[in-house]
């Protein structure tokens, strides 16, 4: 029996000092570096320091917004240097967004510790970028004066004061706007990180970053004016709704941001001749995409503008935000005007056009019925139903009273 016990206290002490030496393995990394050339490569260095010799290192990191985690296996030296060079060939990583990187590493005799992750900003350093600060919003700029920049940083905080009072909401953190000098070194940066521009600037909502282009001359206040606060507009409805921003329309994020502009008179004159044409597209092929035809681009920017200035001006900022936030609860296109102003989008879409619709569908003979009549119409078959009878009857009864009278 004792020699029994004493087995298994034997046992137990290995056991615990195994598990003792699991607990107490750690890997201490210092002098992290990251240096990179953008849209070219990333060379990431650090030294790890281990309570066991190290076999195999790897790496891995991500870029926020990214689904998908990238690795590869780093070199370490005797001393623990290591290092690991990351070609774009393999992918491009996000602009402008932070990028955790962290290490696997794997202890002799097969144990693995997985390091907390550093950090670093994933910038266009293609470009001398300068920065003023103001409370809400970070202005950086690389072609231009402070006076430049001054003009460009008024307009970004009017901006974002207009927009934030439409949607009454106020950024949590400072919002980043990148201006380029030229729309070539904007779009260069677009394609770099494999991505598309939109007409005047882009926006990553969830990263807080809007990038224009604005040329130094006697044009910056105007594309200063369009583009800032526009881009500045999609990151403030993303501070409203958060990730469940993607769930909004199209038309209503754009025309949105477009409302955040001044008023474009070339937006009024599309619109006009759309009309005139039977031209106008429908608001529920607005929902996903906008046309890729040019023209018909900026007729879906004009009505999208048109469309949310109309539910401003007729249900208010707060029908606009209960809008905004019906959609971003996953409310299809055509529901979620039903819940936030009563009526689907069809509906508050034919009003918007004064009670008729310029875009009905044509019928078989080619002849376009109004929407709204066609909607009605089944009920006016009815009420001309209810009427016909007694009606006939009293015209009837007064020919033969008018009969009766006559000489």
């Amino acid at each position: 029996m004792r020699r029994f016990l004493l087995i298994v206290a034997i046992l137990t002490l290995c056991l615990y000092a195994a598990n003792a030496a699991r607990a107490q393995a750690t890997v201490e990394v210092t002098d992290a570096q990251v240096a990179y050339r953008f849209g070219e490569q990333v060379n990431f260095q650090a030294t790890l320091k281990a309570t066991a010799p190290i076999t195999t290192v790897d790496i891995l990191f991500r870029a926020e917004g990214e689904s998908s985690t990238r690795s590869g296996t780093a070199s370490i030296d005797s001393a623990g240097h290591v290092s690991y060079q990351y070609l774009f060939q393999q992918g491009a990583l996000r602009p402008f967004a932070p990028v955790d990187f962290w290490f696997h590493v794997t202890l002799q005799g097969g144990e693995k510790v997985e390091t907390s992750p550093s950090r670093f900003y994933y910038n266009d350093n293609r470009f001398p970028w300068k920065t003023i600060e103001d409370a809400n919003i970070r202005l950086h700029w690389y072609t231009g004066d402070d006076a430049f920049a001054q003009q460009a940083r008024d307009i970004a905080r009017n901006g974002l004061q207009k927009t934030s009072t439409t949607l009454s909401v106020t950024p949590s953190h400072p919002l980043d706007v990148y201006i380029y000098a030229l729309t070539a070194d904007l779009q260069s940066a677009m394609q770099i990180g494999e991505q598309t521009l939109s007409l005047g600037g882009e926006a990553s909502p969830d990263l807080g970053v809007a990038l224009v282009a604005v040329s130094p001359g006697l044009e910056q206040g105007a594309e200063m004016e369009t583009n800032i606060p526009h881009e500045l507009a999609h990151l403030l409805t993303y501070e409203l709704v958060g990730p469940r921003y993607s769930r909004l329309p199209l038309w209503l994020r754009e025309g949105i941001a477009a409302m955040a502009e001044p008023a474009d008179p070339d937006y009024a004159q599309i619109l006009s001749r759309a009309q005139d044409q039977d031209a106008l597209l429908r608001m529920s092929d607005l929902c996903d995409t906008f046309p890729p035809e040019m023209s018909r681009i900026y007729l879906a920017y004009a009505q999208s503008e048109s469309f949310a200035r109309f539910i401003v001006n007729n249900y208010g900022d707060s029908g606009l935000v209960s809008l905004v936030r019906a959609y971003a609860d996953g409310l299809d296109c055509q529901q979620g005007p039903f819940r936030a102003l009563g009526k689907p989008l069809d509906e508050v879409e034919r009003e918007w056009h004064g009670g008729k619709n310029p875009a009905a569908t044509p019928n078989e003979t080619g002849n376009a019925i109004p929407a709204a009549f066609a909607d009605l119409l089944p009920y006016l078959v009815v009420l001309g139903l209810m009427f016909a009878t007694p009606l006939g009857f009293m015209v009837f009864t007064w020919r033969r009273a008018d009969g009766r009278e006559r000489p």
